[in-house]
């Protein structure tokens, strides 16, 4: 499914509008990989937000999650999307999937158009089992845990998002396919991208 949702047409702090577009939705929904793909098609630079993160800290996400703490990793995170929020030229932003945790963050996102990727918790399980890489998932159920998090981020999602895109059972060209169909009939009709 893929919609486009009630979200403002809005301004973001520098009260300039954005051409970027930035994929928001929980871990395992594939936010990298359609975010690669889009890019790719619409000629556009790919920002893979923890990878930003990561080249800033100089360590991994998990390594600032084990030494310094959630908090720690939530500033860079912030840091992060402030600063590839800046290009000028639009980019295709792959975020982590907490970054709407922060007003500062949803209060930047405003300025983009945002879709949410959306699966089911179990669709996520599935495609993050073992947890690597995942501190969120450490020691605990992936199903639970996501579950869980589904509850409390989807407002977020769903207030932020201006697409949502459902990927259960897509492919990542299957999913690039509809975001960019979604994104087309936006532009279309009048919208930004």
């Amino acid at each position: 499914m893929v919609r486009s949702s009630g979200a403002p047409e809005s301004k973001g702090g520098s009260g300039e509008l954005r051409n970027h577009l930035a994929l928001v939705g929980l871990m395992g929904v594939g936010k990298t990989e359609v975010g690669a793909a889009v890019a790719r098609r619409m000629g556009r630079r790919h920002v893979d937000l923890d990878r930003a993160i990561t080249q800033l800290a100089g360590k991994s996400v998990g390594v600032i999650f084990h030494e310094s703490g959630e908090e720690e990793f939530r500033e860079l995170e912030s840091e992060c999307l402030a600063l590839q929020l800046e290009a000028k030229d639009p980019i295709v932003l792959s975020t982590g999937g907490g970054v709407l945790e922060r007003d500062e963050n949803r209060a930047a996102m405003a300025a983009v158009t945002v879709a949410w990727l959306r699966a089911t918790p179990v669709t996520l399980a599935k495609r993050v089992a073992g947890g690597a890489g995942r501190p969120l998932l450490a020691g605990g159920d992936p199903l639970t845990i996501l579950d869980d998090l589904s509850k409390v981020r989807s407002p977020s999602y769903k207030a932020a998002a201006n697409l949502v895109v459902d990927t259960d059972g897509l492919s990542v060209d299957e999913v690039a396919d509809n975001l960019l169909n979604a994104l087309a009939n936006r532009k279309t009709a009048g919208g930004r991208l």
